[in-house]
């Protein structure tokens, strides 16, 4: 019998404010940026992933933020970073356009910034976040040369 790969699953926001994407930055490890958003927790499994997504969103940038969630775009795996995690994480990242509100992090990210496709190059990322991100930027170029 072949063996299965094992992976937990969380649910990450592709916040868009004009031509830009929020990011933050982790406030363990290395300090490395990502997207908001987190895993489905045990007992989470029958919600919906966009209610998922939300319960994260408001733990992470405060109950203020607010946002519209639209559709799944990307999905990416980040490997295992001992001894944060010994498990593989299978990402599904959702487009959502920014609403008024401001951003109060949690204890989870010391920073945030909102970042063109030119500056998310530059910054340290999470293992697996480059490839991510320059799907979902060739995803918005794509979306903005489409006939309205």
């Amino acid at each position: 019998m072949r063996e299965l790969q094992r992976f937990q699953v969380a649910l990450k926001a592709f916040i868009v404010d004009g031509d830009r994407v929020l990011m933050v930055r982790e406030s363990s490890g290395e300090g490395v940026w990502e997207l908001p958003g987190g895993r489905i927790e045990v007992g989470e499994e029958h919600l919906p992933p966009t209610a998922v997504l939300r319960r994260e969103l408001a733990e992470e940038l405060g109950a203020a933020f607010t946002y519209s969630v639209e559709d799944p775009v990307v999905a990416w795996t980040r490997p295992p970073d001992p001894p944060r995690r010994n498990i593989s994480v299978f990402l599904v990242g959702y487009r959502c356009q920014r609403g008024p509100g401001e951003i109060v992090l949690s204890d989870e990210h010391v920073e945030s910034r909102w970042v063109t496709r030119a500056e998310s190059a530059h910054l340290p990322l999470a293992p697996g976040y480059a490839a991510a991100l320059e799907q979902f930027w060739l995803s918005m170029a794509g979306a903005e040369e489409k006939p309205a």
